[in-house]
């Protein structure tokens, strides 16, 4: 017998350099690295257009032009969105 479990699964749509669109599960970032606002465009890891690194569990980083209090407020709307289904 095989039984299937549901889980919550959920992702944010963000913006890589030239418009591209990043889709991320929100459970998959272990953290965020927002470049200084007085350092734009000065910064050696990462390119102008670039305002937060993103690292996952996978080991993986991603930058988007998206400032990470923009990506924490996705965040926190996914998460009501989840919470709302569950009740």
């Amino acid at each position: 017998m095989i039984i299937l479990a549901a889980t919550a699964y959920s992702l944010i749509v963000l913006h890589g350099v030239g418009g591209i669109e990043i889709t991320l599960n929100p459970a998959e970032i272990v953290s965020m690295r927002e470049r200084p606002a007085d350092n734009h465009g000065k910064d050696d890891l990462l390119t102008p257009e670039v305002w937060c690194m993103i690292n996952t569990t996978d080991g993986k980083f991603i930058t988007v032009v998206d400032h990470c209090d923009k990506v924490r407020e996705l965040i926190r709307e996914e998460i009501k969105r989840l919470q709302g289904k569950k009740e």
